[in-house]
């Protein structure tokens, strides 16, 4: 789990300014069941380490731990959300 953090970490410090994925953020697609069911979110690091680690540890039993490009999340998306929505309320994200 620290190498999938210590990963991600690195997109704090990689920005080219092109407007794709803002400084101190990381690409994340949630995988639903389905194929329909997956949603592309940007989220910063700061959340996945502090509020999202049971996400993150799911993550990393599905796919392994070195993830290449969008890091993918096996959840529902309205799982997702809410706990996105929880991470930002109680952390200010």
């Amino acid at each position: 789990m620290r190498e999938l953090i210590r990963r991600l970490s690195f997109w704090d410090r990689v920005s080219d300014g092109s407007g794709g994925v803002p400084c101190g953020c990381v690409p994340v697609l949630v995988v639903g069941d389905g194929d329909d069911d997956c949603e592309r979110f940007v989220v910063r690091v700061e959340a996945l380490r502090h509020s999202l680690a049971a996400l993150l540890e799911m993550a990393a039993q599905e796919f392994g731990y070195k993830q290449e490009g969008i890091l993918r999340v096996p959840c529902a998306v309205n799982q997702f959300r809410q706990a996105l929505t929880t991470a930002t309320a109680s952390r200010n994200y």
